[in-house]
């Protein structure tokens, strides 16, 4: 019986890392896949999936996420018992880390995650954002955001390349920022996932490039904010 997968997307403020977990839920369910997205953003309760919920669902996708806005910024707020105990879900897994202090820490709140036997957690890069705009800043970054509480499934995977402008994005910019973040990728021996697109540059691209897939993201997080 094959293993079901776990993946954590994360990332700083403004990586696309919602969008980025939407998108890869969006391939599962297309897939005819059983698959939760699991909101774990206890940082921006007011940037939630909530309002998107009831379209992602129509979209074949289980939703977990918080119930209203109630939060204290970095300072976090309550997380449910549908989020402590996602993993009783059943089938794939995809989870949306909020950025923060904590980093990956937040993980610990999930009841049974060290018996999974398949994680992957991947960073999410936008280099248009000061915390990750160069290679020395992105390897920081990778340091800062692990998180304090070491465990042996807390390490990153590999990373997803967002670079982005919003609707001002070019393909040179998607470019120069994934061949920024492959300098750091390959000091720290990690792979790059992905490449994340907006729909509306898919046709400058292939199903690959450089050997890296390309994953074309429908931006829904602008209809997420409350």
């Amino acid at each position: 019986m094959q293993e079901r997968i776990i993946e954590v997307y994360a990332g700083a403020y403004a990586s696309g890392k919602s969008e980025t977990a939407i998108n890869r839920a969006r391939q599962f369910a297309a897939a005819g896949k059983n698959i939760t997205l699991v909101d774990l953003d206890t940082v921006e309760p007011a940037y939630t999936l909530r309002p998107i919920a009831g379209e992602l669902q129509n979209l074949g996708i289980n939703v977990i996420t918080q119930p209203d806005n109630f939060g204290l910024g970095e300072a976090a707020s309550y997380v449910t018992a549908a989020q402590t105990n996602c993993l009783a879900a059943e089938g794939d897994i995809i989870i949306d880390v909020g950025y923060g202090a904590g980093g990956l820490d937040i993980l610990d709140i999930i009841n049974n995650i060290d018996e999974e036997k398949n994680i992957q957690i991947y960073l999410v890069v936008n280099t248009s954002k000061f915390e990750t705009s160069s290679v020395d800043n992105i390897l920081e970054y990778v340091d800062f955001a692990k998180g304090m509480e070491l465990r042996p499934w807390k390490k990153f995977s590999g990373f997803i390349s967002n670079t982005h402008f919003g609707d001002e994005t070019t393909k040179e910019d998607i470019i120069n920022g994934y061949t920024k973040l492959k300098q750091a990728a390959e000091i720290l021996n990690l792979p790059i996932r992905a490449i994340g697109v907006d729909e509306k540059l898919a046709s400058d691209f292939d199903l690959t490039y450089d050997g890296v897939d390309v994953w074309v993201y429908r931006r829904m997080m602008p209809k997420a904010f409350w």
